[in-house]
């Protein structure tokens, strides 16, 4: 049987309406370095000439989230969940605990920026859907790519009000 892909905005109606039947309250303390807040949200703009690279090698890797971020505070993963991510030419895609997503991406210098995403349409328990949500709308959001010392890919987001930071490490 064929998985249909729906829109991104399907699945998070879909979810709020389940979670609200279901009456499932997750609270998640995130945090945010005070480093990490970009001063500018918006990407530079295309030229005919060779954009600049980024310093963070992403074709044909593999990553899975070790820690969220958010305002201060750790997210707290579900446990036996592995969210990850897949970069390869301009094209994204993944797992988010439930679902698999795939899109665009373009890279220019440490600005990242992700074309819609769709995912798969699977039901899963309401606490693993809640957090594939918060983390589909984080990766819509993210704007800038760095790396850490340890090799760590870190995407930076931020989502109206909400800001924080992705930490993936490479999967083997």
């Amino acid at each position: 049987m064929q998985t249909k892909m729906v829109s991104l905005k399907v699945i998070l109606i879909q979810v709020g309406f389940v979670l609200s039947i279901v009456g499932v309250a997750l609270t998640f303390n995130l945090a945010l370095l005070a480093c990490t807040k970009s001063s500018s949200t918006q990407l530079p703009t295309m030229s005919s000439e060779r954009p600049p690279q980024s310093r963070v090698a992403l074709k044909n890797s593999s990553w899975r989230l070790e820690r969220w971020e958010r305002k201060g505070s750790a997210v707290a993963l579900v446990p036996q969940t592995e969210v990850s991510l897949h970069f390869e030419d301009n094209q994204v895609n993944g797992f988010g605990g439930c679902n698999r997503f795939g899109g665009s991406f373009k890279l220019v210098d440490d600005q990242l920026s992700l074309g819609t995403l769709d995912a798969t349409q699977k039901g899963c328990d309401p606490v693993v859907m809640n957090q594939e949500v918060q983390f589909l709308s984080a990766l819509q959001s993210v704007r800038r790519i760095d790396s850490d010392a340890s090799g760590r890919l870190v995407l930076f987001y931020a989502l109206n009000a909400d800001e924080g930071v992705l930490y993936f490490v490479p999967m083997k």
